[in-house]
Protein backbone atom coordinates (compact mmCIF):
# COMPACT_ATOMS: atom_id res chain seq x y z
CA UNK A 1 0.00 0.00 0.00
CA UNK A 2 3.07 2.43 1.23
CA UNK A 3 4.73 1.80 -1.77
CA UNK A 4 1.73 2.00 -3.93
CA UNK A 5 0.86 5.63 -2.67
CA UNK A 6 4.68 6.79 -3.05
CA UNK A 7 4.50 5.64 -6.47
CA UNK A 8 1.18 7.55 -7.49
CA UNK A 9 3.03 10.74 -5.44
CA UNK A 10 5.97 10.39 -7.87
CA UNK A 11 3.64 9.91 -10.56
CA UNK A 12 1.79 13.13 -9.97
CA UNK A 13 4.65 15.17 -9.10
CA UNK A 14 6.44 14.45 -12.24
CA UNK A 15 3.50 14.57 -14.17
CA UNK A 16 2.51 18.11 -12.57
CA UNK A 17 5.71 19.90 -14.17
CA UNK A 18 5.38 18.61 -17.83
CA UNK A 19 4.62 20.80 -20.65
CA UNK A 20 1.51 20.80 -22.53
CA UNK A 21 2.68 20.07 -25.78
CA UNK A 22 0.85 18.26 -28.45
CA UNK A 23 1.73 17.52 -32.52
CA UNK A 24 -0.30 19.83 -34.92
CA UNK A 25 0.44 18.99 -38.60
CA UNK A 26 -3.13 21.19 -39.98
CA UNK A 27 -2.92 25.23 -39.62
CA UNK A 28 -6.99 25.74 -39.24
CA UNK A 29 -6.96 23.76 -36.14
CA UNK A 30 -4.96 26.30 -33.64
CA UNK A 31 -8.03 28.04 -33.10
CA UNK A 32 -10.06 25.65 -32.00
CA UNK A 33 -7.04 24.39 -29.37
CA UNK A 34 -8.70 27.16 -27.21
CA UNK A 35 -11.54 26.85 -24.57
CA UNK A 36 -14.44 28.53 -25.54
CA UNK A 37 -15.13 30.85 -22.51
CA UNK A 38 -11.62 32.63 -23.35
CA UNK A 39 -12.40 36.57 -24.44
CA UNK A 40 -8.72 36.65 -25.92
CA UNK A 41 -6.60 34.18 -27.26
CA UNK A 42 -3.04 35.33 -27.52
CA UNK A 43 -1.01 32.65 -30.27
CA UNK A 44 2.51 32.80 -30.19
CA UNK A 45 4.63 31.66 -32.83
CA UNK A 46 8.28 30.32 -32.14
CA UNK A 47 11.19 28.02 -31.93
CA UNK A 48 14.02 27.12 -29.54
CA UNK A 49 16.56 28.01 -32.17
CA UNK A 50 15.11 31.85 -32.52
CA UNK A 51 17.35 33.98 -29.96
CA UNK A 52 14.39 36.56 -29.52
CA UNK A 53 11.85 33.96 -28.73
CA UNK A 54 14.05 32.24 -26.43
CA UNK A 55 14.97 35.74 -24.70
CA UNK A 56 11.02 36.71 -24.48
CA UNK A 57 9.53 33.11 -22.52
CA UNK A 58 9.90 34.88 -19.01
CA UNK A 59 7.71 37.39 -20.37
CA UNK A 60 5.30 34.96 -21.72
CA UNK A 61 5.40 33.21 -18.35
CA UNK A 62 4.56 36.69 -16.85
CA UNK A 63 1.85 37.27 -19.39
CA UNK A 64 -0.05 33.80 -18.39
CA UNK A 65 0.61 34.33 -14.92
CA UNK A 66 -1.19 38.38 -15.09
CA UNK A 67 -4.41 36.78 -16.54
CA UNK A 68 -7.12 34.33 -15.53
CA UNK A 69 -9.32 32.68 -17.78
CA UNK A 70 -10.09 35.76 -20.06
CA UNK A 71 -6.79 34.95 -21.81
CA UNK A 72 -6.05 31.84 -23.19
CA UNK A 73 -2.57 31.37 -24.93
CA UNK A 74 -1.11 28.95 -26.51
CA UNK A 75 2.27 28.90 -28.16
CA UNK A 76 3.03 27.43 -31.96
CA UNK A 77 6.81 25.88 -32.17
CA UNK A 78 7.72 26.10 -35.47
CA UNK A 79 11.30 23.89 -34.54
CA UNK A 80 9.86 21.26 -37.19
CA UNK A 81 11.01 23.59 -39.57
CA UNK A 82 15.12 22.70 -39.09
CA UNK A 83 15.98 19.40 -40.07
CA UNK A 84 16.77 17.06 -37.74
CA UNK A 85 14.76 18.80 -34.86
CA UNK A 86 13.60 16.77 -32.22
CA UNK A 87 10.14 17.30 -30.75
CA UNK A 88 11.84 16.23 -27.35
CA UNK A 89 14.25 19.25 -27.45
CA UNK A 90 11.05 21.68 -26.83
CA UNK A 91 9.52 19.71 -24.24
CA UNK A 92 12.40 20.19 -22.43
CA UNK A 93 12.65 23.60 -23.36
CA UNK A 94 9.04 24.44 -21.89
CA UNK A 95 9.78 22.13 -18.61
CA UNK A 96 12.83 23.94 -17.87
CA UNK A 97 11.21 27.46 -18.90
CA UNK A 98 8.59 26.38 -16.40
CA UNK A 99 5.69 26.68 -19.43
CA UNK A 100 2.48 26.29 -18.34
CA UNK A 101 -0.26 27.16 -21.40
CA UNK A 102 -0.39 24.43 -24.12
CA UNK A 103 1.95 24.91 -26.73
CA UNK A 104 1.66 22.66 -30.22
CA UNK A 105 4.42 21.09 -32.48
CA UNK A 106 3.76 22.57 -35.88
CA UNK A 107 4.55 19.99 -38.12
CA UNK A 108 2.81 20.90 -41.43
CA UNK A 109 4.24 23.01 -44.49
CA UNK A 110 5.06 26.69 -43.04
CA UNK A 111 3.89 28.52 -46.17
CA UNK A 112 0.14 27.27 -44.88
CA UNK A 113 1.13 28.43 -41.19
CA UNK A 114 2.00 31.79 -42.76
CA UNK A 115 -1.20 31.71 -44.97
CA UNK A 116 -3.67 30.79 -42.39
CA UNK A 117 -2.09 33.17 -39.58
CA UNK A 118 -1.20 35.71 -42.42
CA UNK A 119 3.06 36.03 -41.45
CA UNK A 120 6.13 35.83 -43.54
CA UNK A 121 7.93 33.47 -41.54
CA UNK A 122 9.95 36.27 -39.04
CA UNK A 123 9.48 34.94 -35.66
CA UNK A 124 8.39 35.58 -33.07
CA UNK A 125 5.14 37.11 -34.02
CA UNK A 126 2.12 37.59 -31.30
CA UNK A 127 -1.09 37.60 -32.45
CA UNK A 128 -3.85 38.36 -30.38
CA UNK A 129 -7.98 37.37 -31.02
CA UNK A 130 -11.07 37.87 -29.88
CA UNK A 131 -13.04 34.84 -29.15
CA UNK A 132 -15.05 34.69 -32.33
CA UNK A 133 -11.71 34.57 -34.50
CA UNK A 134 -11.00 38.25 -34.95
CA UNK A 135 -7.63 39.27 -35.18
CA UNK A 136 -7.54 42.15 -32.60
CA UNK A 137 -3.50 42.88 -32.16
CA UNK A 138 -0.07 41.38 -33.32
CA UNK A 139 3.30 42.43 -32.64
CA UNK A 140 6.37 41.27 -35.15
CA UNK A 141 9.51 40.71 -32.32
CA UNK A 142 10.29 40.38 -29.26
CA UNK A 143 7.51 41.34 -26.39
CA UNK A 144 7.96 43.78 -23.74
CA UNK A 145 6.24 42.20 -20.41
CA UNK A 146 4.59 45.96 -19.03
CA UNK A 147 3.70 47.65 -22.36
CA UNK A 148 2.14 43.73 -23.88
CA UNK A 149 0.12 43.05 -20.05
CA UNK A 150 -0.94 47.00 -21.06
CA UNK A 151 -2.17 46.28 -24.22
CA UNK A 152 -4.17 42.97 -23.40
CA UNK A 153 -5.78 44.90 -20.49
CA UNK A 154 -7.14 47.70 -23.06
CA UNK A 155 -8.40 44.57 -25.67
CA UNK A 156 -10.28 43.26 -22.35
CA UNK A 157 -12.10 46.39 -21.38
CA UNK A 158 -13.16 46.63 -25.23
CA UNK A 159 -14.28 43.28 -25.52
CA UNK A 160 -16.70 43.21 -22.42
Amino acid sequence: MRRSLAAALLLFALSAGAANLRDEKQPDRIQAAFPAKAKLRLVNVWATWCVPCVEEMPTLRAIDDAFGAELAMLGVSMDDMIPGAKRDKVLSFLDKQKIAYPNLYYTGNADDLGDRIKFDGEIPITIVYDRNGKELWRHQGLLQRDPTIAELRKLLRRTE
